[in-house]
C-alpha cells in the first residue's frame, strides 16, 4: 500500500511500480481501495515498525507473534 501511495503521489504507473505481471492487474484496484484508509506517513511508520520487528526477532530480542500483534493492535484500533 505504501508503494501505491508513492506511485500516486509522483504520478507513476502503479502496475509498473509494483512490478506486476499481466495476470496480477486486479491487485492494483484492490490495493488502491485499501490504501485510501491510510495516510502515507502511517504506512511508512508501519513499514518501519515491521522492519524493526524483523531485525529484533532475528537477534532474539522479541517474539515475532507478540511484536506483530502489537503493531496490528496499534494501527487497527484507530
Amino acid at each position: 500500500m505504501y508503494i501505491i501511495k508513492i506511485a500516486e503521489k509522483y504520478h507513476q504507473d502503479i502496475a509498473t511500480s509494483m512490478n506486476l505481471k499481466p495476470n496480477q492487474m486486479f491487485l492494483v484496484t484492490k490495493y488502491k481501495t485499501q490504501a485510501r484508509f491510510f495516510e502515507e506517513q502511517d504506512l511508512r511508520r508501519i513499514l518501519d515498525e515491521i522492519m524493526n520487528l524483523d531485525a529484533n526477532y532475528k537477534i532474539g530480542l522479541i517474539d515475532l507473534e507478540i511484536g506483530l500483534e502489537a503493531i496490528l493492535c496499534r494501527y487497527c484500533s484507530k
